[in-house]
């Protein structure tokens, strides 16, 4: 553990190449002359030659000139700063400043970078370190070298870094989840802010590279005291997770599949207390229809005779008046 916190000391302050981070964000600035707007500045080609389309250029006023960049990836952590100014007028870049801000307010209120130092004129090439996290790239300038004011005339511009939360030579890797608010070097991934100590023996741990200083606490070990002691065996907490995890999709998939064959028994046990039921209807069905004629035969057989002792009797009366009456006359 000793030989790893100085390895991390060690590198501490080695930054490597980071991305340029002008694509992810936009330019403004305090004014604009003919068509030097401030987006030139972060656009090809890469150099110090001057054109109104190729480089930014503020007004001729007597006020301060200002150029900014807002990152569109919210906070980022800047290594480096290079400028290319215009060719042959050093003179307008003499006396300005360069800050790395979290607000966009003028004059800037933020970190210093760089101010250009006395006496002399600055290189119009220059790559400024900074090591900062901001918002926004301010470059500001007070100093009157003629009639004109204050004037920013920037060919490109190149912020050198990676934003929150990620680190590595192309900003491809991912900040440890111990450093606080997950915030870390670009050129090796350390802790800026310090490290989370949940889980370190008396709260100690090394702000620059998060390692448990004084040993872990219990059932904890590893250099960040980021695993998981089981009977014995070493365990991240991720690893912990995942197998908690596939216990749960485990039991929620039994329970699932039991549910289903508890409902499909049901619904064959169903099925078959229905058919005899259903059996038992059609047979009685069958037989009411295999009745009904014999029955309507028997009523018809009882209406004719019905029909004929009627007729007879009605006869038989008739007949008799008729004689009866025939003999008196």
């Amino acid at each position: 553990m000793l030989l790893l916190l100085l390895s991390h000391t060690a590198v501490l302050l080695i930054v490597v190449a980071q991305h340029n981070l002008t694509p992810f964000g936009t330019a403004t600035q305090s004014s604009t002359y003919r068509g030097g707007i401030a987006q030139n500045a972060i656009k090809p080609p890469v150099s110090n030659m001057f054109s109104y389309g190729n480089c930014s250029h503020t007004g001729k006023t007597k006020t301060p000139a200002w150029w900014m960049f807002q990152f569109s990836i919210g906070i980022a952590y800047i290594t480096d700063i290079t400028i290319y100014y215009r060719e042959s007028w050093s003179k307008r870049m003499d006396g300005f400043k360069l800050y790395v801000t979290n607000t966009s307010a003028i004059p800037p209120d933020g970190y210093l970078c760089y101010e250009d130092p006395d006496p002399g004129l600055p290189n119009i090439t220059q790559t400024i370190p900074c090591n900062k996290l901001g918002r926004y790239v301010i470059y500001y300038d007070t100093t009157e070298e003629d009639s004109d004011g204050p004037i920013i005339e920037l060919c490109y511009v190149a912020i050198i870094g990676c934003r929150k939360g990620f680190w590595g030579s192309n900003c491809e890797k991912v900040c440890s989840e111990y450093c606080t608010e997950r915030h870390c070097y670009p050129g090796n991934g350390s802790c800026i802010f310090g490290c989370n100590t949940d889980y370190c023996l008396n709260n100690n741990c090394n702000k620059f590279t998060g390692i448990c200083t004084d040993g872990c606490k219990e059932r904890r070990t590893g250099d960040f005291c980021n695993k998981f002691s089981i009977n014995t065996a070493e365990t991240d907490d991720d690893e912990v997770t995942t197998r908690i995890g596939i216990f749960i999709g485990i039991f929620m998939g039994g329970v699932l599949l039991g549910i289903l064959m508890t409902v499909f028994v049901c619904f064959v046990i169903r099925r078959k207390r229905q058919l005899p039921q259903k059996q038992s209807k059609d047979n009685a069905l069958k037989k009411t229809q295999s009745q009904d004629p014999q029955h309507y035969d028997d009523v018809r057989m009882e209406s004719v005779s019905t029909y004929q002792d009627l007729r007879m009797e009605t006869g038989a009366n008739e007949y008799d008046q008729i004689s009866t009456a025939y003999e008196n006359h």
